[in-house]
C-alpha cells in the first residue's frame, strides 16, 4: 500500500515540477512579469519536495525498516568494552591488530616491535569530563 502511495507522490511531484517550470517562460517572455518567477520557483520546490517524499516513502517500504525512533534507543544503553576481555572500558587501540584494549589486557598484549597504540575513540564520556 505504501509503495503505491510513494509512486503516486512521485508522479504528483513530477507534475507539479512541470507546472512550476511552465511559469518560467512567462517571467522572461516579451512582456516579462517578474512576480511569476517567484511563484514558479515556489511551485517547482513544492513539486520537488513531493517527489522526494514519495521516493522516501517507497524506499522505506522496500527496505522494511522500523521507524528511526524505535531502533535508536535499542543500542544506546550498551557500554563500550575491551575487545579482549569484554569487562573494562578500553584505554588504547592497537593499530596493527585493530583491537581496543583495557589497561589490564594491554600488559599482556604489549609488543614494542610490532604494535602501535593510540588512545581509544570508543571510550564512554565520564561525568567529570562532561562537566568540564
Amino acid at each position: 500500500m505504501a509503495a503505491k502511495t510513494g509512486t503516486w507522490l512521485i508522479l504528483l511531484g513530477g507534475f507539479v515540477v512541470f507546472v512550476g517550470l511552465c511559469f518560467i517562460p512567462a517571467a522572461f517572455g516579451p512582456s516579462p512579469e517578474k512576480s511569476y518567477l517567484g511563484a514558479g520557483f515556489a511551485i517547482f520546490a513544492t513539486g520537488a519536495l513531493l517527489a522526494a517524499t514519495g521516493l522516501y516513502v517507497k524506499a522505506r517500504t522496500l527496505a522494511g525498516l522500523t521507524p528511526v525512533a524505535a531502533s535508536a534507543n535499542a543500542k544506546r544503553s550498551r557500554k563500550a568494552s575491551c575487545d579482549r576481555c569484554g569487562k573494562n572500558e578500553p584505554a588504547v587501540q592497537c593499530r596493527v591488530h585493530q583491537i581496543h584494549l583495557c589497561s589490564d589486557c594491554l600488559s599482556e598484549h604489549y609488543d614494542f616491535r610490532s604494535c602501535a597504540y593510540i588512545p581509544s575513540t570508543r571510550r564512554a564520556a565520564s561525568a567529570h569530563a562532561a562537566g568540564a
